[in-house]
């Protein structure tokens, strides 16, 4: 038996839990701000695009994604692939999400670099032994991630009172790497137009 004395604190305690069980449960919690990556052009600093030929359910299957766009970019010789994922399940995207969009190529080595053209941007690259070298962003709320795991956690308790927000992936694949450090490479324009585009298209479509 609880004291009477102590039911205004218990029923406060319970409308507080109520609060997120509502937001989740019985209302629309997404957040949409208006941005897709369809809105990234086909042409990004002198690189041209085209579609690649990866299954239309594979953005679903892998990230819980319906918004999704994988292009090749192509200028003269050089070739890169372009992936943007926009996904309700954060996880799925700052998890090792080589795994699923660069299958294959072992990474043999991973940082985190700030490029001159871009200080703002933490840019996580993975080196294969091959060669190859991938690089990705992660996007949240306006804002970059740099460290997923922190991110999770400061995230966690605001979300119990907000709505979710999706997070945008760009993984960029370049298979032309010779001597020297990757920031001379002439595809990293690619990877940084692709996210002012994609920032910019929230405007646009409202």
């Amino acid at each position: 038996m609880i004291s009477t004395r102590f039911l205004p604190v218990v029923c406060g305690l319970f409308a507080v839990t109520l609060v997120p069980t509502f937001i989740h449960s019985y209302t629309d919690s997404t957040v949409r701000d208006g941005r897709t990556t369809s809105s990234i052009p086909m042409l990004l600093a002198g690189y041209d695009g085209v579609p690649s030929d990866r299954n239309a359910t594979w953005g679903q299957r892998r990230f819980e994604s319906d918004d999704w766009t994988e292009r090749i970019y192509r200028s003269g010789d050089d070739e890169v692939k372009l992936t943007v994922i926009r996904s309700y399940d954060a996880k799925a995207l700052y998890h090792h999400p080589e795994l699923a969009v660069s299958y294959g190529p072992s990474y043999v080595r991973t940082e985190v670099r700030r490029f001159a053209e871009r200080p703002d941007v933490p840019v996580h690259v993975l080196y294969a032994d091959s060669g190859l070298v991938a690089m990705y962003v992660l996007s949240y709320d306006d804002a970059f991630v740099e460290e997923p795991i922190r991110f999770q956690l400061r995230t966690a308790a605001e979300l119990l009172f907000s709505g979710r927000k999706a997070m945008t992936l760009f993984f960029l694949t370049d298979e032309r790497v010779g001597p020297g450090d990757v920031e001379s490479l002439p595809s990293i324009p690619v990877l940084f137009s692709a996210i002012d585009q994609f920032a910019a298209s929230a405007g646009a479509s409202q």
